[in-house]
């Protein structure tokens, strides 16, 4: 049975996540309690038949507006009067806040009670995706921000950082897809092959980039509800699984043109920038301000977020292992597949599972079990519309799969 939330249970979640620091406070619980109920009302109504879909900052003024330059940083818009904290002037007002720079600006008076005091307008999105270079204080104090992205969707962040997401009523950690060893080793090394010149760091740093683009192609695929199907190919294994009569069969196959691939190019300049720059980590790509590497990342972000549109289209999308992509609308031809079972992962190594018949998955999850179960070297990641993921792959003649909804 799934446990359904409400906005006190959430309220007390929100505060067991949060890192409270001095200039990131939460309200005192009722008042909490009642934002969120507020947020979340807002979230189940239309505006002229669209869904109420927008960002709220819980914060004064003085938290938002920080000392500098007037040309850069936050521009907040301070309402002559405030407007009451209620749900019918969160659904009026969602269509000037539908851009995730420009938020709903709500604060605490001194008699404990909510209003609507303003707007917030940022240079770039407040919302990044687990995994994107940190943005500067400046750009984001640690303030409760709530995004509504649809009905009974809400995700809260402190500043910039994810704490939880409320979907379907069910409460989702901070976290997000795992990557299981047992799922991914010597999956994703031909690029790094290619260069045998690169040290230990600099593996790992590929490694981690790779995840992270798939993260956050997958993070996409989420937020948009639809659902969808990503498969991994060995580069040598794609002309005969595309062929006419093979396992794979495009509505759209693609080339990149240009010679090597382009997550590919982008993940090489990333690692011989930070050769030079003197620092070859994860953390370091992260919190990095160097103009030339942060343009590279948002260009590497750019990419996952094509991945993502391309998994939009009916079919799966299909990639090599050097994240090329080869191809999407793939419908997956395995009907002379015989599968009854599968088994559910209850670690992140695999070493624990559980058997399960094949058929209890949707559409896309059988598909990903045959292909696997056809072609042992591929791989899948199946989103389902209400947020689940699923990393499927064949290992000692059975098929497993890691179900995952952080």
């Amino acid at each position: 049975m799934v446990t359904a939330y409400y906005p006190a249970e959430i309220a007390h979640a929100l505060r067991a996540r949060w890192v409270q620091t001095e200039g990131s406070p939460l309200p005192e619980h009722a008042v909490l309690t009642q934002f969120l109920s507020i947020i979340y009302q807002a979230s189940l109504l239309r505006e002229e038949a669209r869904p109420v879909e927008c960002h709220v900052v819980l914060a004064t003024a003085a938290q938002l507006t920080a000392p500098g330059p007037l040309a850069t940083g936050p521009h907040v818009v301070a309402f002559g009067t405030p407007r009451p904290w209620d749900e019918q002037e969160i659904r009026r007002l969602s269509p000037a806040v539908a851009r995730p720079a420009t938020l709903l600006a709500v604060r605490q008076t001194e008699a404990g009670e909510l209003v609507l005091w303003g707007l917030l307008v940022t240079d770039t999105p407040w919302d990044r995706l687990p995994g994107s270079p940190a943005p500067t204080a400046e750009e984001v104090p640690p303030v409760l921000v709530v995004h509504v992205q649809g009905p009974g969707l809400l995700t809260c962040y402190c500043g910039a950082t994810r704490v939880l997401t409320l979907r379907a009523g069910r409460i989702d950690g901070h976290g997000f897809l795992q990557f299981p060893t047992a799922w991914s080793r010597g999956r994703f090394g031909e690029m790094v092959a290619a260069n045998s010149r690169l040290g230990l760091a600099e593996f790992d740093l590929i490694a981690s980039l790779g995840h992270h683009v798939q993260r956050r192609a997958v993070a996409r695929v989420r937020a948009g509800g639809h659902g969808g199907l990503l498969v991994f190919v060995p580069p040598g294994a794609v002309a005969e699984l595309m062929a006419p009569g093979g396992l794979l069969r495009p509505k759209y196959p693609t080339q990149e043109l240009g010679g090597e691939g382009r997550c590919s190019q982008l993940i090489h300049a990333i690692i011989a920038r930070q050769q030079a720059l003197g620092d070859v980590s994860w953390t370091y790509y992260q919190q990095a301000r160097d103009p030339e590497l942060r343009a590279l990342a948002v260009a590497l972000d750019h990419f996952a977020d094509l991945m993502a549109d391309l998994m939009a289209v009916d079919g799966a999308l299909v990639l090599t292992q050097n994240l090329e992509i080869v191809g999407f609308g793939v419908e997956i031809r395995a009907p002379h597949i015989a599968l009854d079972q599968v088994h559910r992962a209850l670690d992140l190594a695999g070493e624990h599972l559980q058997a399960e018949p094949a058929d209890q998955g949707g559409t896309r999850h059988r598909a990903a079990y045959r292909l696997c179960q056809a072609a042992p070297a591929c791989l899948a990641v199946a989103v389902s519309q209400d947020g689940g993921v699923q990393l499927v792959h064949h290992h000692a003649g059975r098929i497993i799969f890691w179900s995952q909804l952080a």
